[in-house]
């Protein structure tokens, strides 16, 4: 099976998930010091990690099921 470039960005987008989700849910105020601005634009909120750990997932998934992540 080949690694192609779907797989290759949805690994790129589940390290990011991974990495947005330990943010939210142990170090939020790292966050919001560390970059002041960006978290007023992209807070790093539970939810919203949670809803993008689910989006991730289910993508997946689908790439999964269609043969494409070698997983």
């Amino acid at each position: 099976m080949d690694f192609n470039f779907e797989a290759a960005l949805w690994y790129i987008l589940a390290a990011d998930c991974a990495f947005a989700n330990v943010v939210a849910w142990f170090y939020p105020q790292w966050y919001q010091q560390s970059y002041p601005s960006i978290s007023k634009l992209f807070p790093a909120t539970k939810p919203w990690c949670v809803v993008y750990l689910v989006l991730i997932l289910w993508l997946g998934i689908a790439l999964k099921r269609s043969g494409i992540l070698p997983w």
